[in-house]
């Protein structure tokens, strides 16, 4: 029994001398810890005093860019097609051609016609010429039939000329002074037809270079080319398809026409203004790739207000919902180049809200189209040519400038 105690003693004092080391190792960690949370949070707090606080970011953001869809100007057949989704097509490339034959038709009988009007002008050119000799002639004539009836008026008395023949100069001279009367008339009516114009700028050939240029222009459009440089997408025609104007063939996407819309929510937009940097990051290339812009605009109004059915909010039920606004944001354009994105990819945005001496409201643009094309002016090339060649070849004569003007 006593060994017992004995034992029961010395175990007791071991742990007596243990315990201040074991107590020791705790208050150690404890201070550890709370050390690494005190610099944790002060690293934390300075990190938003400096950054944070100066940042304003979101994941809710998306690639946005123009889309172009591609329709015919006219009615066809579809006779070839020269691209495929996925296809980078420079302005001016031919996408689509349609039949030529209506088109073909109709263009030649538009030149026909306009051939016919340049000759009926001319004619009345011609006409004009005729009626003044006849004119002349006219007036020769009733000189002389005036001559007959005063000679005859004067010997009528002494009985030099018979009566009956007196009665036929009188009734010669009326005639030729009708006839003379009758052709100024012609002649007045003649000229009404061609008065201040030309063969070539008189409205029946005007009239007739139109239908020519409207024809060949349809001819034109029988070739369907792409307005801008882009990548085709969601194309939906295919050969032997009839087609109107209303049928979209196919959209192309210009990839250097894109913009990023960051959704950010209104508690966000105090501070946020136009002309602020932006460092973006796109879930396509992750954060090895970061692209550089700038806040262009914010959105007239949050998303919900433009749908088709917007929210009544003054009903017994409301719930409050943080509401979200676009904000269209600018990207350098030479990182697109080294680093293309597509339109709908996801982006991470973050906007530097230190600057805030820019304005909410952008200032109004300045004038003229911030895009525009070439390709449908470009439809009308070569007509003229052909409308003047068609004009020296049936013009008989050259009209005198003063051919409408004389008497």
């Amino acid at each position: 029994m006593g060994g017992i105690a004995t034992g029961r003693i010395l175990l007791a004092d071991t742990e007596i001398e243990k315990a201040p080391e074991h107590e020791k190792k705790k208050h150690r960690l404890l201070w550890t810890m709370t050390w690494g949370f005190l610099a944790a949070g002060v690293a934390v707090f300075l990190f938003w005093l400096l950054v944070w606080r100066f940042e304003e970011s979101t994941r809710d953001a998306y690639v946005h860019g123009n889309q172009i869809v591609v329709s015919p100007q006219i009615a066809g057949f579809v006779t070839s097609l020269s691209v495929e989704d996925t296809e980078v097509v420079k302005e001016g490339r031919v996408l689509v051609e349609l039949d030529t034959i209506d088109t073909k038709m109709a263009l030649e009988s538009a030149k026909n016609s306009l051939a016919e009007s340049v000759r009926s002008v001319t004619q009345m050119f011609e006409d004009v010429g005729t009626l003044r000799g006849e004119k002349e002639q006219r007036k020769a004539e009733m000189r002389q039939a005036g001559r007959d009836y005063k000679h005859r008026k004067n010997l009528i008395e002494s009985g030099g000329v018979s009566k009956e023949d007196f009665q036929h100069s009188e009734t010669d001279f009326i005639g030729a002074f009708a006839a003379l009367l009758s052709t100024q008339h012609k002649l007045r009516g003649a000229k009404a037809l061609v008065a201040n114009t030309t063969v070539e700028t008189h409205p029946l050939v005007e009239k007739a270079k139109d239908v020519v240029r409207e024809a060949y222009v349809n001819f034109q459009r029988c070739t369907i080319r792409s307005p801008a440089n882009g990548m085709v997408a969601k194309r939906k025609v295919q050969v032997g398809e009839s087609i109107s104007p209303k049928t979209p063939l196919m959209t192309i996407a210009p990839l250097d026409q894109i913009w990023v819309n960051a959704n950010f929510k209104e508690v966000q937009l105090k501070k946020m203004r136009i002309g602020q940097s932006v460092t973006m990051k796109a879930d396509m290339y992750g954060s090895d790739v970061i692209y550089h812009g700038k806040v262009i605009g914010i959105s007239a109004g949050t998303g919900n207000i433009f749908s088709v059915l917007p929210p009544q909010n003054a009903t017994g039920n409301w719930i409050k919902i943080v509401q979200r606004l676009p904000v269209r944001i600018e990207l350098n354009p030479e990182e697109i180049k080294q680093h293309p994105l597509r339109l709908g990819l996801s982006m991470n945005v973050t906007v530097d809200i230190r600057d805030t001496s820019g304005k909410m409201i952008p200032a109004p643009p300045p004038k003229g189209a911030l895009f525009s094309t070439d390709i449908f002016n470009k439809q009308e090339e070569g007509v003229e040519t052909i409308i003047q060649e068609i004009i020296q070849k049936n013009r008989t004569f050259k009209e005198s400038k003063k051919s409408d003007g004389r008497k």
